[in-house]
């Protein structure tokens, strides 16, 4: 299994009503652990990959004033909800928590990414149409 394969598995976890998923194949076994809020999975053996799966962006302290809106999985990054839109947000416009600032894309299943607290877009970190990571930082709040 490749790590194509794992994301994949992965962006599928996050839309599906499980808590866990152990897959073994050719000898290899990979364990997925949805993470309950604020919690991170660990693996149990070395030879295990326990991603996070978080349900919605996370928000991550960048200094005393400033914070940083993630992606809450792989996939990639819009925007705006289709091309000739307009960007749900821009720099220097007010947020709300649990407001829409993006999209991610990942086979073809569309996923918003929220803000997690209020605060005003000071950077755009990511450009639209960008394949990222769970966990790449797309936004800087003040």
């Amino acid at each position: 299994m490749d790590l194509s394969q794992i994301r994949r598995l992965i962006d599928l976890m996050a839309q599906a009503p499980i808590a866990e998923l152990e897959i073994e194949e050719n000898g290899r076994r990979v364990r997925l652990v949805k993470a309950q809020n604020g919690q991170r999975a660990v693996a149990a053996k070395p030879a295990e990959a326990t991603p996070v799966v978080p349900q919605s962006s996370v928000m991550t302290p960048a200094s005393d004033a400033q914070a940083t809106i993630t992606a809450p999985s792989y996939g990639v990054f819009h925007l705006a909800p289709s091309p000739d839109a307009s960007s749900y947000v821009v720099v220097g416009q007010n947020v709300e928590a649990g407001q829409q600032v993006g999209l991610l894309e990942a086979m073809k299943v569309f996923n918003p990414v929220r803000a997690g607290i209020a605060g005003t877009i000071e950077a755009v970190l990511v450009a639209g149409g960008t394949e990222v990571d769970m966990g790449t930082p797309l936004f800087r709040l003040v």
